[in-house]
């Protein structure tokens, strides 16, 4: 095989594997967690914690709110629909708060990752790299 060969060849499988290791941002660690949060561009931004937070589930509205119980903390998602199956993609509206301001994203289309039988849901916003990790509450 002549160096030119050669060259093309070593390039055409460097670009193949670049593209084969690639996937679409959700980090698969996430799964780990069990507990209710807000990551976004991997920065948890709320975080659930047993006896200082609430979480609600209004499934008439399609919404679901995690927060402190002050409230001075918390994320809202109103979603197009619930989340029912694994693959499943809506849109929704998703609210936070942060340390001196609340953050409106609207029209976001998360995929659910994965669903638990206990009801944790795993959610990914690839365009704006959120992972929420929610419960399909009673």
């Amino acid at each position: 095989m002549s160096r030119f060969g050669s060259i093309v060849l070593t390039v055409a499988s460097v670009l193949f594997l670049a593209t084969a290791c690639h996937h679409d941002g959700f980090n698969k660690s996430d799964f780990e967690i069990t507990d209710v949060c807000l990551k976004v561009k991997g920065v948890t931004v709320f975080q659930y914690e047993s006896g200082a937070s609430q979480l609600a589930l209004n499934k008439g509205r399609k919404e679901f709110r995690a927060g402190t119980d002050t409230m001075s903390d918390y994320f809202l998602l109103k979603m197009s629909e619930l989340p029912r199956e694994d693959g499943q993609v809506f849109t929704g509206n998703l609210q936070w708060t942060t340390a001196d301001d609340i953050v409106t994203r609207s029209a976001l289309s998360f995929k659910v990752e994965r669903i638990d039988p206990d009801g944790t849901v795993w959610l990914w916003c690839a365009a704006q790299k959120i992972t929420i990790v929610m419960k399909l509450l009673n």
